[in-house]
């Protein structure tokens, strides 16, 4: 009883023994604010029930777009792309159980039954028969038949922590395949936001366009009219038959770009783009602003960086598993049950045996293979450890450059507004001038033309802070 207490205490107590150097995660710099930073309305805050940020299921519901949510729902649905990583985190799952099976002993039902006819060459002392030192060999024929029913168990003891080691690695795996899942599932959404907005703001050039070709058609009636009556030249009528050309031209090239991109949502949301398309739907305000939070959340956020930091978790437990191959392995084996010759006594209590063993094994040398083993595996968790701290730093970038796209954008579009406004009424001005016989319709054309590339210009700069909201969504997360 004392010796049985004193095993289970000794592989109790080796089994809980870890060798390897101690985790250590990698030092990274958080700077303690933004360096360029929204106006005051959009600074980071404690959301509360009252702030439209919060509850939130996904954040694409903050534009309030009830088609943009239809088609991010179908994307999380039906994406390929996204489906593939899913699978791969069953992949992963699946892997982490493999590594927890070597936990349990191994345990195998192994029937047999042997039929042999061979001839034998049988050696006796031939002292035992006539006291002449020596031997003779007898040959003879031998027809043996055996049955067995063995159930045998192998168990290898976790003596250093090799199998925990493992299992470890394996699970961290899971995990940061479970974030590449959600990054995947993040620049899925973002993508399909960003090309949604694109769409919607070649919407709007497209109404913009449709208008000024009605405008500028009307304006070739009227230098016609005109015209006919010998009040202008003929050179109005064909500059104003260039102006509706051109705009002409300009209204077919964003119906091309906007079927491009209807083609590429098909895709997005996992159907044929022969058999999706979209209604028309101009941009009509201006995109929510962001709390971009505090630069620590972002590491909390991002799931490309939490999945990185997982990594580097794998990669050391592979390292301690490394080194643990120094160390002796302690395998348990035993087997048990029937084992004769003869048919009818198989079952039979006299044919029963058992063979329990204990095996110690050391390697005493290989080469250096075991040693470079730890070098390789210390050298990928040092990779691990490095490509971490430069997607950290990435992160950081990212969310920099989203914060200057969101300030640089929002004073373009302030500026391109006013100086649309002021183009609008130079073109005003000339058009009186013209119709009062003051000035030439190409003064008209010029200031006209003028104004409809700063309004194509105020669209511009709309659809491109839609897209900088999006890019500071993503870069932080997707998420509160």
């Amino acid at each position: 009883m004392y010796r049985s207490f004193f095993c289970l205490f000794f592989f109790i107590w080796m089994t809980s023994c870890s060798v390897g150097p101690p985790y250590v995660p990698p030092s990274v710099e958080v700077p303690s604010e933004w360096k360029n930073k929204q106006e005051e309305a959009c600074q980071s805050k404690d959301l509360n029930e009252n702030d439209p940020f919060c509850c939130l299921d996904y954040w694409w519901q903050i534009f309030n777009d009830s088609k943009l949510e239809e088609l991010e729902a179908l994307a999380m649905e039906k994406n390929r792309d996204l489906l593939v990583a899913f699978e791969r985190t069953q992949e992963a799952r699946a892997l982490k159980g493999i590594a927890a099976s070597n936990f349990y002993p191994q345990i195998a039902l192994n029937p047999l039954t042997t039929n042999t006819m061979e001839l034998i060459k049988n050696y006796v002392n031939k002292n035992s028969v006539n006291g002449i030192n020596g031997s003779v060999g007898i040959p003879f024929r031998v027809h043996e038949m055996l049955y067995y029913l063995p159930v045998n168990m192998s168990y290898e003891v976790d003596l250093w922590g090799k199998i925990r080691d493992k299992y470890q690695s394996a699970n961290y795996d899971w995990l940061a395949q479970k974030k590449d899942y959600e990054a995947i599932m993040l620049s899925l959404t973002s993508n399909l936001a960003i090309t949604y907005y694109q769409l919607r703001a070649a919407d709007t050039q497209i109404e913009l366009l449709k208008q000024t070709v009605k405008t500028r058609e009307k304006a070739l009636e009227i230098n016609q009219a005109r015209y006919e009556e010998e009040i202008t030249f003929y050179a109005d009528v064909t500059l104003a038959a260039e102006e509706v050309e051109i705009v002409q031209a300009q209204y077919e090239e964003t119906l091309r770009q906007r079927k491009v991109l209807e083609n590429l949502i098909a895709v997005l949301i996992g159907m044929p783009a022969s058999e999706f398309s979209i209604e028309h739907a101009p941009l009509r305000s201006i995109p929510p602003c962001i709390p971009e939070g505090i630069p620590s959340e972002v590491l909390l956020r991002r799931p490309d960086i939490v999945e990185a930091e997982y990594r580097i978790r794998s990669e050391h437990a592979l390292v301690k598993n490394a080194y643990s191959q120094f160390f002796p392995s302690l395998t348990l084996t035993a087997a048990g049950g029937f084992q004769s010759p003869i048919f009818k006594d198989f079952l039979s209590s006299m044919s029963r045996y058992w063979m329990d063993s204990v095996q110690i094994n050391q390697l005493i040398f290989d080469g250096g293979a075991i040693y470079y083993n730890l070098r390789l595996q210390t050298e990928r968790f040092r990779q691990a450890s490095g490509s971490y701290q430069q997607q950290v730093l990435t992160a950081f970038q990212e969310v920099e450059n989203a914060l200057v796209d969101l300030d640089s954008y929002a004073k373009q579009y302030e500026i391109a507004l006013r100086t649309s406004q002021w183009a609008q009424k130079t073109n005003q001005l000339y058009l009186d001038r013209y119709q009062l016989g003051v000035t030439y319709y190409i003064n008209v054309a010029n200031t006209e033309r003028d104004w409809l590339n700063y309004e194509v210009n105020v669209n511009l700069m709309l659809g491109y802070r839609y897209i900088a909201t999006i890019q500071l969504i993503q870069a932080l997360g997707g998420g509160w």
